[in-house]
């Protein structure tokens, strides 16, 4: 090669360097970030569709299934790949892609089960939310479906038994009423108190 050609060849990549870096650039979050601006109610809408259809896989499986639901730069929500976790529990990975921004954790309870009450969020789940700053939202065997609001630190219920996929082991227990509205306080003394059904 000549090096008038080389030249340019150097001149190429150097535009393409340069284009990418400016496109990523673009697409990372600083510190202002992204403002996430679709409202809370059509992100409970999206959250009833995404964790319904999560329901039948978590009964089968008897575990919990985690995941993040996401803001991109356009308005547009979607749901990170939903993460297994086992009966009680699910960790949710942390969550940084350029141009999204993490607007609420998810998680199924998984099957009905006597040893756990199931039908409410648990105090892990309202405090993470808490911790992290970030809504979440609670799909219970029962088919009920819970928004974790972490900025006034409760939970409440968003629709009741039979709203999404039921367990078909699911039994209501009528010992056991399930109020629409939980503090953790609140969470606190029901976990201590000792229903029957």
């Amino acid at each position: 090669m000549n090096p008038s050609t080389i030249r340019i060849l150097y001149v190429i990549c150097a535009i393409a360097f340069v284009a990418m870096i400016a496109r990523a650039y673009m697409n990372v979050k600083g510190t202002d970030g992204l403002v996430p601006v679709v409202p809370h109610s059509e992100v409970a809408d999206f959250a009833k569709t995404e964790l319904d259809k999560l329901q039948q896989p978590s009964f089968e499986g008897n575990k919990e299934l985690c995941g993040i639901i996401f803001e991109t730069s356009d308005a547009e929500l979607g749901v990170s790949i939903p993460r297994d976790g086992d009966e009680a529990s699910c960790d949710i990975s942390y969550f940084d892609e350029p141009g999204m921004v993490p607007v609420a954790s998810f998680h199924t309870h998984g099957k009905h089960s006597d040893r756990y009450d199931g039908e409410v969020p648990s105090l892990i789940d309202i405090e993470s939310d808490v911790a992290t700053g970030m809504d979440g939202y609670v799909a219970t065997p029962g088919g009920r479906l819970w928004r974790i609001d972490h900025a006034e630190a409760v939970a409440v219920q968003v629709c009741g038994p039979g709203c999404l996929t039921q367990d078909p082991a699911y039994e209501p227990c009528n010992g056991d009423p399930v109020k629409q509205r939980y503090t953790i306080d609140e969470l606190q003394a029901r976990f201590s108190s000792d229903l029957s059904c």
